[in-house]
């Protein structure tokens, strides 16, 4: 059975495919990625603290200090919003080519190669555009 058989029969069960298959990765990508990037940026400072430390190049209390003074909360609402824009990226064009495949294994390869392409380059383009736009 070929997939948009596969999604022709979940139609005519009465099943929104669309939103039963395509919203849950697009909601899980906006909600994972940037907790993954609040996650790394603690473990970043943390381990900048823990080497500091360890070096015995800066004590715990002259990084905190200094991370206090030098922290501009603008680029956390910065790499915050490129989360965001990746997340959906990310998660909703390749969810747009493999719902539209047509075909069989072959044509999935296909499709799953494009999505690649195409999410990359548009990650690209949101990049600069965030860039000229927000800095």
């Amino acid at each position: 059975m070929r997939v948009s058989e596969q999604i022709d029969a979940l139609e005519i069960m009465g099943i929104n495919t669309k939103s039963y298959l395509i919203m849950p990765k697009i909601m899980a990508a906006l909600i994972m990625v940037p907790f993954l990037v609040v996650i790394s940026m603690f473990l970043a400072i943390l381990g900048g603290r823990v080497a500091g430390d360890l070096t015995g190049i800066l004590t715990s209390n002259l990084y905190d200090m200094g991370l206090r003074q030098n922290l501009v909360t603008y680029n956390i609402f910065f790499a915050l919003s490129k989360a965001y824009t990746f997340a959906f990226i990310i998660s909703s064009i390749p969810a747009y080519y493999g719902y539209h495949v047509e075909g069989g294994a072959l044509e999935i390869g296909r499709a799953s190669t494009k999505s690649v392409v195409v999410s990359c380059i548009m990650i690209l383009l949101a990049d600069y555009l965030l860039a000229a736009l927000l800095l």
